[in-house]
């Protein structure tokens, strides 16, 4: 991980911002704050447009059946 938030430090932010948490839930939320942290790690840098194909918008004149 390029940068470990300690369990303290999380519990400066979450008071930051505004979260009243028990023990139980700083706990939690702090590992599953980690975990996004990982998953963010994963993600392509800089990903181009063609990463994701558009699926909202079709070709004028193209007949669906709904």
């Amino acid at each position: 991980m390029s940068e470990d938030v300690t369990l303290e430090a999380f519990r400066a932010i979450a008071a930051q911002a505004g979260l009243a948490l028990d023990e139980a839930e700083t706990v939690r939320m702090h590992e599953g704050y980690l975990g996004l942290q990982t998953l963010l790690e994963r993600l392509p840098g800089t990903p181009d447009m063609a990463d994701e194909p558009s699926h909202v918008f079709l070709p004028s004149g193209t007949r669906v059946a709904l």
